[in-house]
């Protein structure tokens, strides 16, 4: 199903810094600097929240024109399966319906800010973040309003994807927390990107969410464990190159190809469409281990004086637990390739004495790939 589809458009990267990542740029005045989707033909769309239109973008020449104009701020957008564009009007407070002639009709009125919008799998009821709301709503067909998650850690909530396994993520543009929408509408933290600022919007790719450091002007990494990289960027500006030499203005929307191989970023700053290429599926090195090897998770977070690591492993295993500060110093070894078996394990660890910030937790078995999670201590 296309919404299916577009609700699990895929990207891949090479693991880490790998030279063949080419950033182009496509246009530097595309009227876009917002959410970024594709309709069908794979024809590609992006809304313009410092203005009030959204635009459609040639796939000959990058060339874009107005789809349709006369909103408030244009933000997160999302294709039915009968290629109808929903948009959420940010400041507007509505989301509205646009159609395939560019005319459009309001869907829903009086929605505290709506940001970050996708599809419900296999379902016509549409998913929204409400940024001002500190809330995830789902909105049927007939416009029933149902809240799923409220609070509980949601800071400013835009983006939203899915993984393979049809979980739901969301991403607080506040906090650059990403969060695993559970069933009951818990929230379980994954990743926190290290610095300060601003998180655009997030898509999923091959065991991987990807999302835009706004404020830092660079493109962040994390698997479903919490492993989180700072892939691409060094710096404002708007200049094409290699991993080390490209850089961002402000990146906001983040979109990938259906052929997988091209991811599309809108920059904030100028306008600016750019390409990413050169991009190389994971290898079985880089894959994370099954979440049914290790799941885990710290509390409280945030913590002040006491920290508890809970994991539930499947198996037997040597296990290492390091803490890092958020410069990536080795602060302390908490347990060092210490063996426990299968089933549910809680360890404390005193951290009244190390100062208040941003820490992250890394533990690896049997000294395969290690995981990593963050934690705030006040």
């Amino acid at each position: 199903m296309f919404k299916k589809y577009l609700a699990w458009s895929l990207m891949t990267w090479a693991p880490l810094f790998v030279c063949a990542q080419q950033v182009t740029t496509l246009s530097m005045n595309s009227g876009i600097d917002d959410a970024l989707i594709l309709d069908a033909q794979g024809h590609l769309y992006g809304a313009h929240y410092q203005g009030s239109a959204v635009f459609h973008v040639s796939p000959d020449d990058w060339s874009s024109e107005v789809y349709s104009d006369g909103f408030n701020t244009p933000n997160g957008l999302a294709f039915d399966d009968e290629g109808i564009l929903y948009m959420a009007d940010n400041l507007g407070n509505k989301i509205y319906r646009i159609f395939p002639d560019g005319t459009s009709e309001v869907f829903v009125d009086n929605f505290v800010s709506p940001s970050g919008l996708i599809f419900e799998l296999d379902s016509d009821t549409l998913i929204a973040t409400s940024y001002g709301g500190n809330r995830i709503e789902k909105i049927a067909p007939d416009k029933e309003r149902v809240i799923v998650a409220s609070g509980n850690g949601l800071n400013g909530p835009v983006g939203l994807c899915y993984d393979d396994d049809g979980n739901l993520y969301v991403g607080n543009f506040t906090n650059r927390k990403i969060f695993r929408l559970e069933e009951n509408g818990e929230l379980e933290l994954i990743s926190q990107p290290s610095g300060s600022g601003w998180l655009g919007f997030i898509t999923y790719a091959k065991g991987y969410i990807y999302g835009t450091l706004y404020s830092q002007h660079k493109i962040y990494r994390t698997d479903l464990m919490g492993n989180d990289t700072i892939i691409l960027g060094g710096g404002a500006g708007t200049v094409d190159g290699g991993p080390d030499e490209a850089r961002f203005n402000q990146p906001n929307g983040i979109l990938a190809s259906p052929s997988q191989d091209t991811i599309f970023v809108s920059d904030y700053g100028n306008r600016a469409l750019r390409m990413i290429t050169g991009l190389e599926p994971l290898t079985s090195k880089t894959t994370p281990k099954s979440k049914d090897i290790l799941n885990w998770q710290l509390s409280p977070n945030p913590a002040t004086s006491n920290l508890q690591v809970e994991l539930q492993l499947d198996h037997s295993a040597k296990v290492s637990i390091k803490l890092f500060d958020n410069q990536g110093k080795q602060m302390a070894v908490l347990l060092h390739n210490t063996t426990m078996g299968s089933g549910a394990h809680v360890m404390p660890f005193v951290i009244a004495d190390y100062p208040a910030g941003t820490y992250h937790i890394q533990v690896d078995l049997d000294k395969g790939l290690p995981f990593s999670k963050s934690f705030i201590k006040k």
